[in-house]
Order: structure tokens, then sequence, then C-alpha cells
């Protein structure tokens, strides 16, 4: 198959079909790393209205390299997975360091950037800087996985590396980044992981994965890990008008930087209200009456499936650090997300984002 061909066909395609994306179209190399941390492993439409305001609100790498850890979650804020801020905080420290604040266009020096792996560098030197580097995504592993039959895991050594040197092969030299913008485009769109639309794909007429049958056969993922069911409880705790009492999470557990509800982790089996007032007191060394269930939310964490019971409670006294009362609704206060679910359930006021 000509890689001519193949680049002109996909290229022809996204010129008149690609989405309209805040991001696109943008030359900044700054806007660009940070749409590429957004996306990953986050639905497009969350992305699509968050990143303006980002932008505008930190417009280069300096402005974002200065941020605390509270800013940084609540800029955050309806992404998740917030370990990605705080490795994009650290690469645009290093930008602001060792750049003059100017992201470098250079492969090599962004890829020693924090955070920036083998696709950002990709992505942003080739849609940013022209360089001639595949950006290979978990779009692209399928899109190629399907056109050329490869039936390697395309998470192994060997799958990683045939996709990566396909994409190189196919790659447009002329227009790297519109190149490997068309390719996540097609995987995002059309060569979707179900209900593929084979018959409008632009390059379906030399795809093997079509004409063997395999298409939705393909691509060999690894097996997925076991969920695990986990059912956990928390209190809340009313404190004077719109506030409730809530913990800094400690670095080195999930969501550490910030506000859960008090019980005994998000992740800690607890049955019955006894239960949860000794875990709150072994964790946190107050006194609380936990009172009746107020209900029930479902929550995922990596692979764990959590079924989080809420109580209404009280404290007896004074609150004892790390405890916390604040507003639910407070702008600057992150909340777990978890947290927030209840405080829908309770019918408090609850913060956009």
């Amino acid at each position: 198959m000509p890689a001519k061909g193949f680049s002109q066909r996909l290229l022809g395609w996204f010129d008149s079909n690609h989405r309209d994306l805040p991001w696109r179209g943008s030359a900044d190399p700054w806007a660009i790393w940070v749409s590429e941390i957004m996306l990953q492993q986050t639905r497009v439409e969350a992305v699509r209205r968050i990143f303006p305001s980002f932008m505008q609100r930190y417009p280069n790498p300096s402005d974002f390299a200065r941020v605390d850890d509270d800013e940084l979650l609540s800029a955050w804020r309806g992404l998740g997975y917030y370990r990605r801020a705080r490795l994009l905080r650290a690469g645009a420290q290093a930008v602001e360091e060792n750049h003059g604040g100017v992201v470098p266009s250079d492969p090599d020096a962004l890829a020693a950037l924090p955070g920036v792996g083998t696709y950002t560098c990709g992505a942003v030197a080739s849609i940013a800087f022209d360089h001639p580097m595949p950006a290979v995504d978990g779009n692209v592993e399928r899109v190629l996985a399907r056109h050329l039959a490869i039936r390697d895991v395309v998470k192994s050594g060997s799958g990683k590396r045939i996709v990566r040197e396909a994409a190189d092969a196919l790659l447009d030299r002329e227009r790297p980044g519109d190149f490997n913008e068309a390719l996540m485009e097609l995987g995002a769109t059309l060569c979707t992981p179900r209900s593929p639309r084979c018959g409008e794909c632009p390059v379906a007429v030399d795809c093997k994965g079509l004409a063997e049958g395999l298409v939705e056969q393909l691509p060999v993922l690894p097996k997925r890990r076991a969920a695990v069911d986990v059912e956990a409880r928390a209190a809340l705790v009313r404190r004077g008008s719109g506030e409730v009492v809530g913990f800094r999470v400690p670095s080195g557990e999930i969501n550490a930087g910030q506000v859960d509800l008090p019980g005994p982790g998000p992740l800690v089996f607890c049955t019955g209200s006894d239960q949860l007032a000794a875990a709150i007191w072994e964790r946190f060394g107050v006194r609380c009456e936990v009172g009746a269930e107020l209900g029930i939310i479902r929550h995922a964490i990596t692979h764990h499936r959590i079924r989080l019971i809420t109580h209404e409670a009280t404290v007896r006294g004074r609150l004892r650090a790390p405890l916390v009362s604040a507003p639910t609704d407070g702008p600057s206060i992150p909340w777990t997300t978890i947290a927030r679910k209840v405080f829908a359930l309770a019918g408090l006021q609850v913060a956009e984002g």
C-alpha cells in the first residue's frame, strides 16, 4: 500500500470532516500540550468545556507553573486523573526554569520534560513544530491494527513496535501534524471500538482487517483486570449554612490533595454505623454520632467499583485537624468527585465542574 495514497485520502477526508474543537487550528505548543494531556482518558466533551477557560486563565506555561495545589485541583476539576495536572505543572515549571518560559521546539528537549511521554512528544512536535514524528494513541492503535490486520497484542512490546513503525511509514512528511490528528480523528469518529462505520471510511478500500472480516476482533487487547466490588461508608456532617465536615486526603493515598468526607477510606470495607463511628474515631480522633443512611452512591476508581453508603452524622465537640468545615459549593475547595456525588444526593449546593 503506497503511503502517499493512504495519506492523501486520509487528509482529504480530514480537511472536509474534522470536528470543530477549540484547540484545533492553533500552532501554540502550550495550548496543544494542554489539550493532549486533558484528552488522555477523558471524554472530548469534558475537555471542550474546560479547555477554553483553562487557557484564558493560564495562557502560557509560566502562569501554570506558579499555581498551588488547591488552585491546580480546582482548575482541573471535571477532568479527573489529577496526577496529569501535577505532571503538567511540573513540565511547565521545567519550561520556566530551563527554557525561559518557552516550550522548546527540539523533540529531545520536549521529551525530557516531566509528564511528556512518547505520544505527547510526537503530538506536540508534529502539530506545533511540523516535526515528522508519529503520535500513537489508542485511536491510532485501533485504526492501524485494523487497517493492517495486526494480530499482535497492541500493548505488548512487539505490538507497540509494529504499530509505531506503521505510523511512521505512513506519515505524511509535508503535513505531519494534520496527519496525526487525522488518524486520531478517524479512530474517534468512524473507526470506533464498537460498530465502526467502515462504509464511510476514506481508507477502507485497502483495509486488510475489513477484507479479512477481522474488524470486530481487532485490535487485540490485553485481558482486562477483573473489577473489584467494594462497599464503603462515609459520614455527611453538616455544619452551619451550606458547610460540611471534610478532610484533606494525605499524599500517597487515592485522591491525594483533595478534600473528602470522613470515613475509613473509599476502598476500605466497613459495615454498619457502629463500625463507621469507630473508624472515624481511630482515623481522626473525634467522637461521631452516626445516624440513618442517607443513600447509596456508586463510583469507580481504577478497577474498583465502589458502593458508598453515606450516613447523616454529628460530631461531638470541636473539630480536630485534619478535619475542617468547608462549603460544598466553594469553587476553591477541591472536593473529591465521590463527595460531590454525595452532596447532590443530599440536595446540597455543588460547585460547577
